[in-house]
């Protein structure tokens, strides 16, 4: 599997996009790690033409030499389709997470060869660029780099220049008061995209309650400079029974600060564990009528809303420790890869293996992944929520699907 990159002018503004060409000939082109299409092995050599910027006449020369059988009128019309594709991919602009598993997606037809986007744990330099390689090497396009609390941000820097040396898309997440602005405004000259802070509530004493004080303030000041600075602000939105009555005025702050990108992850619990619902995590069953909001606000606000998969609450730590560490991952299409090297699905209790112990095809061969893209293959929908769309990855409520950190066994 090979990734290409590539950059084109759409108006005033550079799209970033990367083509995984994967074995079998056909691929997948990314505009921005934000939309995602698939491609035919004849579609991949369309697009990689478009965006080298050759001549029409010389891509159907190509194609149909490649595929005699293919009549040239009709390769004209397929690259019409393509170069309208393109056009259409070009637009997401800065939404930078990468879609959910769902709809956008329409059937999945092809096994994913790989994940659209790994989270990475902030780590020694040298660990740090051989994981990514690795992921480079996998097809994985696109790296959002973890923040450690206990961290040096100091070198933050450093780790974005070497996602951006070998062409990724590379994001950071952190509290905001983790970070100066000289240390983001370093990143961002190092090549970050975009910038995911925690938004627990728009009360600034509730929200620096969890995230510590003056958290609130620095997170206005953030997205005020993420925007002087052309990165994308995502707010990464613990979903959890303290802040459910307020959520549409959090919706609604962040459209008046012009955050257009939100990640929400419900820290959950199952119905029968009484001491995690009454430390403020959401019961199994709670879950579905909060997902229905959530993107019922997104409708409201025309902003783009992802459900991460949920948080198992975990009673090993306090609840405010869980909200700071975030979600596993941002997404279904995304896995974790932890400080030591350990990859991580988006959901369940077992990681795949590591990075430096194990070749990456016998890590994505493993059962984890293989089950969790069984599941995604055949969507499932039930009389209780039949128009909820992160049910096409995995019900909700089902404890199975959800990420578990707790400690013990092979969960770390």
């Amino acid at each position: 599997m090979t990734i290409r990159p590539y950059e084109k002018l759409v108006g005033e503004w550079p799209t970033r996009f990367h083509l995984r060409i994967d074995p079998d000939g056909g691929g997948l082109l990314l505009a921005n790690a934000a939309e995602a299409a698939w491609l035919t092995p004849v579609g991949v050599r369309m697009a990689a033409g478009v965006l080298e910027g050759r001549s029409d006449q010389e891509i159907v020369e190509e194609i149909t030499s490649a595929f005699r059988s293919a009549p040239e009128a009709q390769v004209h019309a397929d690259l019409a389709q393509v170069h309208a594709m393109i056009a259409d991919l070009a637009e997401p602009g800065d939404n930078y997470p990468v879609t959910n598993l769902g709809e956008s997606f329409s059937i999945w037809e092809r096994e994913l060869g790989a994940p659209l986007r790994a989270d990475v744990d902030q780590c020694d330099p040298e660990r740090f660029r051989t994981i990514i390689r690795t992921l480079w090497d996998a097809g994985v396009p696109h790296v959002s780099i973890q923040a450690d609390r206990a961290g040096d941000p100091e070198r933050l820097p450093e780790l974005v220049q070497a996602v951006e040396d070998i062409g990724m898309i590379c994001g950071l997440r952190a509290a905001a008061r983790w970070l100066s602005p000289q240390t983001i405004e370093a990143c961002a000259l190092s090549g970050l995209d975009h910038f995911d802070f925690v938004f627990v509530c728009d009360d600034p004493a509730e929200h620096d309650e969890t995230c510590g004080v003056g958290d609130h303030e620095a997170l206005v000041a953030v997205i005020e400079q993420c925007h002087g600075l052309e990165l994308a602000p995502v707010a990464q939105w613990p979903l959890m029974d303290s802040n459910l009555a307020d959520m549409e005025g959090m919706a609604e702050a962040l459209q008046s600060l012009g955050v257009t990108n939100v990640v929400g992850f419900a820290i959950a619990c199952t119905n029968d564990d009484a001491a995690a619902d009454q430390a403020g995590a959401l019961p199994a069953r709670a879950l579905p009528q909060v997902a229905t909001t959530f993107f019922e606000l997104a409708e409201s606000t025309s902003a783009r809303y992802l459900w991460a998969p949920p948080k198992r609450y975990d009673p090993g730590k306090s609840l405010r420790d869980q909200v700071l560490d975030g979600p596993r991952t941002s997404s279904d299409v995304s896995v974790r890869v932890r400080a030591d090297g350990s990859v991580w699905p988006a959901r369940g209790a077992q990681s795949a293996g590591n990075i430096f112990s194990s070749d990456w095809s016998a890590i994505w061969r493993h059962p984890v992944f293989k089950c969790y893209r069984e599941r995604l293959a055949a969507p499932a929908r039930c009389p209780e929520c039949p128009d909820l769309p992160i049910c096409q990855a995995e019900c909700p409520q089902d404890p199975e699907g959800w990420s578990d950190d707790r400690k013990g066994g092979e969960v770390q």
